[in-house]
Order: C-alpha cells, then sequence, then structure tokens
C-alpha cells in the first residue's frame, strides 16, 4: 500500500477577487518536481526527484500526498504521468532491461501493461474514465503510439504517411486519442478519433516548425502548443470548427502553453518570456487569455506561474509560491518552496 504524508504547515487558504485559493500540497525545497495533470475533483498527479533515490511519482489531493506504488519494489526511476476520476494512475518504471508502464490503481495495488515482445521501452502517459491508457513503445524499427485497454491488453495506432516516431499523449472519455508524430517537417499533433485506424495531422500555426497536444475535453476539443525554435503559443483545435486558433500571450510575454481544458471550452496554462516571469493563465471564449494573478484578490500573497487543470465546475489546479518568498524576483522558481492551489470560483462572479 502508500502512504500519506500530511503536510504540517496545514492548508492556507483566502478569498478575494473571483476565486477562493486553497492550497492542497507544498512541494519540497531544493528537488526537481513536475506536476503534470488533474482530474475532476481536483486530485494532482506529478513527480518529485529526490537525489539519490532517484524520481518518485505523487498524487497529491485534500490532506496531503501519496506515493505511488510501482510494480518493481527497488526501482529508483519512476514517472507519474496521468490520473482519471477513479484515481488509477498512469506513468514508467525502470526495469533491468529498459522502461516499463504501469497503472496503479486507488489501492495502492500496480501492475505492468502489456508490452510488444520485441520492443525495448514503453510508457503510459493518460487514462480516461473507463481504465484505457495511451502512450508510446519504443524497439528498434522506431517508436509507435500504442493504447492499452482496461485489461491492459496493448494495440498499436497508425501513424502518419512516414512516420516512425510517434506518441499517444492525452484520451478522452469517448476514446479519441490525440498525440504526436515526427516528420520530415516537425513533429506534428495528431488525432485519432475513437482511436481510429487513421491519424489526422493537425497542423501548426502558420509558420511553425511543431505542434504538440496537452489536454482534450470530452467534446474532443483539443489544446496544447505550436511554435518554431523561439517561441510558441497555446493553441486550441476547436472539434466543431476543425481549424487551428492561436490563444495568444499575457501582456509581455512572448509565449504560452495550453495544458487544459474543461468540457464547457475554458483553456488553462501559463506564459512566459520576455522580461516578465512565467505567470498561470486562463483563457475563454468571452474574455480571452487572462493572468490569474489578477483575478485573485488584491494583495492575495500568492503568485501562480502554471496552471495544469480546470474541471467542469471551473476549478483550477495550479502551481504557484508565497509572494513574500520572492519579494525582489531575484529567486528562480526552482529556490522556491512550490505549491500546489485550488481556485475555486466564487459563485455569482464566473460564468
Amino acid at each position: 500500500m502508500g502512504f500519506f504524508i500530511f503536510i504540517p504547515v496545514g492548508h492556507l487558504s483566502a478569498k478575494g477577487g473571483n476565486y477562493i485559493i486553497t492550497q492542497i500540497a507544498e512541494l519540497p525545497l531544493g528537488t526537481t518536481h513536475v506536476v503534470r495533470s488533474a482530474n475532476e475533483s481536483g486530485d494532482v498527479v506529478g513527480t518529485i526527484n529526490k537525489g539519490r533515490h532517484g524520481p518518485l511519482g505523487a498524487i497529491w489531493g485534500n490532506g496531503g500526498n501519496r506515493d505511488i506504488k510501482t510494480p518493481r519494489a527497488n526501482s529508483d526511476f519512476n514517472l507519474v504521468l496521468g490520473i482519471n476520476d477513479t484515481k488509477q494512475v498512469v506513468g514508467t518504471t525502470n526495469t533491468d532491461t529498459g522502461m516499463r508502464a504501469f497503472r496503479s490503481m486507488p489501492d495502492g495495488t500496480s501492475a505492468f501493461l502489456d508490452e510488444y515482445a520485441n520492443d525495448t521501452s514503453n510508457s503510459a502517459i493518460a487514462v480516461n474514465a473507463s481504465g484505457k491508457v495511451v502512450g508510446w513503445s519504443s524497439g528498434s524499427d522506431g517508436m509507435r503510439a500504442v493504447i492499452w485497454d482496461s485489461t491492459g491488453k496493448i494495440e498499436s495506432l497508425p501513424p502518419l504517411n512516414g512516420s516512425k516516431m510517434c506518441r499517444g499523449l492525452v484520451i478522452n472519455n469517448a476514446g479519441d486519442v490525440a498525440g504526436t508524430c515526427d516528420t520530415e517537417s516537425g513533429s506534428r499533433a495528431v488525432l485519432w478519433e475513437n482511436s481510429a485506424k487513421n491519424a489526422v495531422d493537425l497542423g501548426t500555426l502558420p509558420g511553425d516548425d511543431w505542434s504538440s497536444p496537452a489536454s482534450m475535453n470530452n467534446k474532443g476539443d483539443i489544446v496544447g502548443s505550436s511554435g518554431d525554435s523561439d517561441t510558441h503559443r497555446a493553441v486550441l483545435w476547436k472539434r466543431s470548427e476543425k481549424t487551428i486558433k492561436n490563444l495568444g500571450v499575457l501582456t509581455g510575454r512572448v509565449s504560452s502553453k495550453a495544458l487544459g481544458i474543461n468540457n464547457r471550452g475554458d483553456v488553462v496554462g501559463y506564459s512566459e518570456g520576455g522580461h516578465s516571469r512565467e505567470h498561470a493563465f486562463l483563457w475563454t471564449s468571452k474574455d480571452g487569455m487572462q493572468d490569474l494573478n489578477d483575478l485573485l484578490a488584491i494583495n492575495s500573497g500568492f503568485v501562480l506561474v502554471q496552471a495544469v487543470g480546470i474541471n467542469s465546475q471551473g476549478v483550477i489546479s495550479v502551481m504557484g509560491y508565497d509572494e513574500m518568498m520572492n519579494p525582489d524576483n531575484h529567486l528562480h522558481d526552482e529556490q522556491l518552496p512550490m505549491r500546489i492551489f485550488r481556485l475555486q470560483p466564487i459563485k455569482g462572479l464566473m460564468n
């Protein structure tokens, strides 16, 4: 079984602006960490690098965090990459022969997912409500996008014509899958509708070299990024319009990435670059891109840097820190005690 570590400082909470902000976790100072995704309940998964002990996957929710148990007890490299609404968690862990995809259940049990006999590594990236998992599998003939059913049985998804490097990255509850395939002109976001037998190139913004999806809602709307070697933009592929939309950047910044979308079409992510620090954003069709820090109460005391997920009620999971820890903006994010917050819309103020 996994175990819970309760946060000794308790939950910090503040009310004002458009949101009630509540801390759900504090990440260890001096460690690298990647917070990946959130489910409908606001449980968040990611990975903490604990130095000589190697990366360790974790799930954060109300009350504390739980380290994720993997099928190999002595593994020293574990990445947790996805979570669904029943708290099934997926990721990858090292073995004697390569990286292996696994699924961890809410009761703490964990099992490897199937692999192809001639491949050397695979990874599980995302899981939907029915337990279908997407990711990739690689060997001497390249990397293929794959999907596992709820029992762990593996199946390949077809590549774009000529591509030998594809990855499944997101899946919705309808079974639509999005990912990337490398081409001669760059990496492209692709869609497999309902795990279809053909890959659809989603394209890039005009003049860009690459695109990649990060999240998809149950309507099939996809968000992610499109860019070149210098900058990138948060983008939306709206299923009903069959087009790619540039969501823009925050004032004073040159790049942005979309990380989450809910069924209403609200988008969250972050914007960076220029002479301004990284800030989390909320994009809606009504108001466009807004800095989430501007939607908090004046002098809230928090700085929000990355919004990783938004649920159907508009609750946002976001990374940030206490402003008093960096009053002169001299410290980098990795030098600060980063926190995971939950933003609850104040009724009557949000759509």
